[in-house]
């Protein structure tokens, strides 16, 4: 009986290390950007055209380029930015250029800044994306609000992953005969 028992205390004894364990490699909107797992950016030069900008947009199926003049990051063009200043225009996009229509100047980051300034900026400006440069301010990064949900999700994917299909929902009638 003694035996038993032990046995339960031990059991016991290693669900609590896990679970500490687990709790230790909980992820922190403090975590810095470069915990996620970021793909590089596809950074255009200023001076191209919107052809070739909306071009490599669908390609990539992206929702931004950045924008650089001598290495630097100096706009970001969006597809907000498309949407709201070019189509319907009837502009003849090999001859326009992407400095007239990207969002110049725009919010950016470090990669060691941590994830709750990227919600930040994201939430307060109403962004999707988020430059990351380094100290020369060389574009080398771009996170998303779809990277940070990834990032999160990843963390709980038990949770999202074993969810029925359908949402619960209580109080609607079920239909007659069914």
């Amino acid at each position: 009986m003694d035996d038993l028992f032990d046995d339960e205390l031990k059991r016991m004894d290693e669900l609590e290390q896990e679970t500490k364990s687990e709790f230790q490699e909980a992820v922190s909107i403090e975590d810095p950007i470069s915990s996620l797992e970021l793909q590089p950016p596809i950074v255009i030069p200023k001076g191209t055209n919107l052809k070739k900008a909306i071009g490599l947009l669908q390609e990539k199926s992206l929702g931004c380029l950045l924008v650089e003049e001598g290495g630097k990051l100096v706009g970001i063009l969006t597809e907000r930015d498309i949407l709201l200043k070019i189509t319907g225009r009837g502009l003849n996009l090999g001859q326009e250029l992407v400095e007239d229509y990207y969002t110049p100047s725009p919010e950016y980051l470090k990669m060691s800044d941590p994830l709750v300034f990227a919600l930040n900026k994201m939430t307060v400006g109403g962004f999707r994306h988020i430059p990351i440069i380094n100290d020369e301010k060389e574009p080398i990064g771009l996170v998303s609000l779809v990277d940070i949900v990834h990032h999160i999700s990843d963390y709980f994917s038990d949770a999202v992953l074993n969810l029925p299909p359908h949402p619960q929902r209580k109080g609607f009638p079920t239909p007659e005969g069914g």
